[in-house]
């Protein structure tokens, strides 16, 4: 098999051991002189393992679970929010509050993503950690919708995001060829956070109503936070002084004109993840009346996806597991959410169930592959710029996917589970338009022969 190098994103020569590498040029800009030769080296020699990048891996992993979990718990937060705090808001305002919410999240990434590059985690997740400790803290305050969208969608929003990107760029600076496995193991945190919050939201509220409930929320947040900013951190140095300038700090537009096509087909494959993704996440618990605890069960599903899939891609190829597991999703909900949903009987748990556990483990997978693979297109150091760049576009999907749903569902003339077939459809589709991009980006680097490792 091809053990192609994934350091090279020009897949156009083999370095051996006795040579340097060098800087791709469709990534980064020439080394400036001053530059030391073992600097140089730094950017693509990677320790793979050993405790201080295994504490940086756990880090991220802190982050992910504060950062993402409550993303990933937008379904439990709109039965709840929509049933009980605002049940005269319409479908269509429910989902642009939560749509907001995770659009500010991916979108903050826009400077998140170079800023890190110039200088570092540190300073962006402390900003970060005060963002979403005062967001969650604020939400446990809120009764009116404007309130729901400053605290929940705008402050929180802000803080995943300065939380969760940085932390993810400093994978990249520990790992190469295991990053698959790394990455995986962090965005297991989100998974995690995804079974944890839903939980703790159906045991606790009942007892002790909104406000503490989301308190003590804020409290595990805090936590996790902590642990997060105390681990995470940079191993190549940060472009300052005479290395850096204002363009250091600036997102790249023109990475998606490169020539080639595979960054901007890329994070259009993405793109079409994320808006197919957030539709069975959000409106799975409304479908079926054991809500709570059934996202738990697609997370943990999802958990076991996001770290067993970057241990193969990173043996069988990124891009590769990316369309498999692409495919898998399409199948799951064309073959089995959308038969139960056209069923005139009330839901089938069974069947639910057979969705959301293979649906949860393929969606796992993606999630996790997509950095990796916009991290196999460039330069270590120039990884806080791509993902930044790719996941502002994605956030645009986020933004709109859940409230393109929640607009199918009131659009069809059909009441109980049978509404809900136009956004089963309308996630099958992006999940067609998902694996066709990466399917083409796969073929047009490395060609039909799918014994190639990519």
């Amino acid at each position: 098999m091809d053990t192609t190098n994934f350091e090279d994103p020009s897949h156009k020569r083999k370095p051996t051991a006795s040579l340097p590498l060098e800087t791709p040029s469709s990534c980064d800009d020439k080394i400036p002189s001053d530059i030391t030769d073992d600097e140089k080296e730094s950017e693509f020699t990677y320790p793979e393992g050993g405790f201080a990048a295994w504490t940086v891996a756990i880090g991220c992993w802190c982050s992910m679970t504060a950062g993402l979990g409550l993303v990933n718990s937008v379904g439990v937060l709109e039965s709840y929010i929509s049933h009980s705090m605002l049940p005269s808001s319409s479908p269509n305002a429910i989902g642009w509050l939560l749509g907001i919410y995770v659009f500010i999240a991916y979108f903050g990434g826009l400077q998140i993503g170079p800023i890190f590059d110039a200088r570092g985690p540190r300073e962006l997740m402390i900003l970060g950690s005060v963002c979403l400790v005062t967001g969650i803290f604020s939400l446990s305050l809120c009764t009116k919708y404007y309130q729901f969208i400053l605290a929940l969608s705008v402050l929180n929003g802000i803080g995943s995001s300065l939380l969760f990107t940085p932390a993810m760029g400093t994978i990249s600076h520990w790992f190469n060829v295991n990053r698959g496995l790394a990455s995986g193991f962090a965005f297991t945190g989100s998974g995690l956070g995804g079974v944890m919050f839903p939980l703790m939201i159906q045991a606790l509220i009942p007892r002790i109503g909104w406000a503490w409930t989301t308190r003590l929320v804020g409290f595990v947040l805090f936590f996790l936070c902590v642990i997060s900013v105390a681990l995470c951190r940079g191993r190549l140095p940060p472009k300052r002084g005479a290395t850096s300038s204002w363009h250091d700090v600036l997102p790249s537009p023109s990475i998606f004109f490169d020539g080639t096509g595979e960054m901007a087909v890329t994070t259009a494959g993405v793109f079409f993840v994320e808006w197919a993704y957030l539709v069975p996440v959000t409106y799975i618990p409304t479908h079926a009346t054991f809500a709570y605890q059934l996202l738990a069960i697609l997370n943990a599903a999802s958990c076991l996806g996001r770290f067993v899939t970057g241990y193969i891609a990173d043996r069988v190829g990124r891009y590769n597991a990316m369309i498999v597991s692409t495919l898998l999703c399409l199948v799951s909900v064309m073959g089995l959410w959308l038969p139960d949903a056209l069923t005139d009987s009330s839901p089938s748990q069974t069947l639910i169930i057979a969705f959301v556990i293979p649906f949860g483990f393929a969606s796992g997978s993606n999630i996790s592959l997509t950095p990796v693979c916009v991290g196999q297109l460039c330069g270590t150091q120039e990884y806080g710029r791509y993902y930044a760049s790719a996941y502002t576009m994605v956030s645009f999907g986020c933004l709109t996917g859940i409230p393109i749903a929640g607009n199918l569902m009131g659009a069809t003339d059909d009441s109980g589970k049978k509404g809900f077939w136009g956004l089963i459809l309308f996630a099958g589709l992006s999940y067609v338009a998902s694996s066709v991009c990466f399917l083409w980006v796969r073929v047009r680097v490395k060609g039909w022969d799918w014994r190639i490792v990519w």
